[in-house]
């Protein structure tokens, strides 16, 4: 792995509204190959991993942006959809495909901008069809049929028996953690300008002055969520969202977002000849399937055959970085894969950063790779879940 770039991470509805997924994946891929020097021609792929495949983000995002980036048309793109393990799955095929010889340079990310396409807008197709077939809801209408993620947090919570401290515990560390970490802007950060938002048509009897006016532009250098923080008072006041007398909550939950993250991955062979200084290397992979109604916790299977290939147990790694859906998520996989919660997300995690979720498992990566130089072992490993029940781990050392 030579590097790994990510956008700063925006509020749905907030700072990055004005970019449209297709530019601000452009951006970010422009800016990883200048920042290391490389010809866009040299790129032998473009994989990227992208939840919602829909209105702005349909055809082929990955493509689209190499082609918007003003690249060479002979350099290809694929999408790819796991949901929240969407990207973190891009940089393994992306891996992998260099490992096995058959591709050399390749480019391996994601991207959701939730505010142009928001969670749930594949579903709004009803002319054409629903994804959930009747097969797929008969076989588990018996147990209460495919939750949403809010009910899903409730329910992973219930079994791991985790209280509503203990979420709202974990969401504020995460939020302090996050706050620390971005007091000077990460090495991973890219800064973008802020892009005008055009105001809406106004019809010719509306009253004067409704039309929006776009914001000055500025420079964007950390995620728009990260700042003050809420008070522990504040916190433990809010109402849960998604059932009565329940412990998920807007501030243990993570919230909508748009964003987008790179990773450049070459053969050893490849940088030595075009002079580039690897940051890490793969040292295993895993992907695993569990139940769709706990679908957070199919990253602890992942996790414990990652560690199993790589020879290594939970005490060996150095930081963990783990896609905080929600606190329980988080959590559970803790209590289940032996993980010392001091080493888990030490930068803070999407429920401070929000979750742009086609995007979080690559901007994990950045994060790892960012914090692999100062840790005692060099090691790292990065875990993603998606609804629908996958989880993916990868086990990173520091390149020495």
């Amino acid at each position: 792995m030579v590097d790994a770039l990510r956008t700063p991470y925006g509020r749905r509805g907030g700072a990055l509204t004005g970019w449209h997924p297709v530019d601000l994946t452009a951006e970010l891929l422009e800016e990883l190959v200048a920042a290391n020097k490389v010809g866009p021609g040299q790129v032998d792929d473009v994989v990227l991993g992208c939840t919602s495949q829909v209105g702005a983000q349909a055809g082929n995002i990955a493509r689209r942006a190499a082609l918007a980036a003003g690249w060479p048309e002979t350099v290809p793109g694929a999408t790819v959809d796991r949901h929240a393990a969407s990207s973190a799955q891009a940089v393994h095929w992306a891996a992998q495909a260099v490992m096995s010889g058959a591709q050399a340079l390749v480019i391996a990310g994601g991207v959701e901008v939730m505010t142009a396409v928001p969670a749930g807008a594949p579903l709004a197709q009803v002319a054409i069809g629903k994804p959930y077939g009747p097969r797929l809801l008969e076989r588990y209408r018996a147990g209460g049929g495919l939750l949403p993620p809010g009910l899903v947090a409730e329910e992973v919570a219930r079994q791991w028996s985790l209280s509503r401290g203990a979420l709202d515990d974990w969401a504020l560390l995460s939020m302090e953690r996050a706050a620390q970490a971005q007091k000077a802007r990460p090495p991973f950060l890219i800064p973008l300008q802020r892009r005008p938002v055009p105001p809406p048509p106004v019809l010719e009897k509306s009253p004067p002055g409704r039309g929006r006016r776009p914001p000055p532009a500025s420079l964007i250098v950390a995620d728009e969520a990260v700042g003050s923080l809420p008070s522990r008072a504040k916190v433990a006041a809010l109402a849960p969202v998604y059932l009565e007398g329940g412990v998920v909550t807007a501030a243990n939950m993570a919230a909508e977002g748009d964003g987008a993250a790179a990773v450049l991955i070459a053969s050893v062979t490849t940088a030595r000849a075009l002079g580039l200084v690897p940051k890490a290397r793969f040292l295993s992979f895993a992907t695993a399937g569990a139940d769709p109604s706990l679908w957070p916790m199919a990253a602890v299977p992942a996790t414990m055959t990652a560690l199993a290939r790589s020879g290594l147990s939970a005490a060996d790694i150095d930081r963990w970085y783990v896609h905080e859906s929600s606190a329980a998520a988080v959590l559970a996989w803790a209590a289940e894969t032996g993980a010392e919660l001091g080493r888990v997300n030490a930068d803070g995690g999407a429920l401070a950063t929000t979750s742009p979720v086609g995007a979080v498992g690559a901007g994990l990566f950045a994060s790892a790779v960012a914090a692999l130089a100062g840790t005692t072992n060099g090691l790292a490993v990065v875990c993603t879940a998606g609804e629908g029940g996958v989880g993916t781990t990868a086990v990173l050392a520091r390149w020495e």
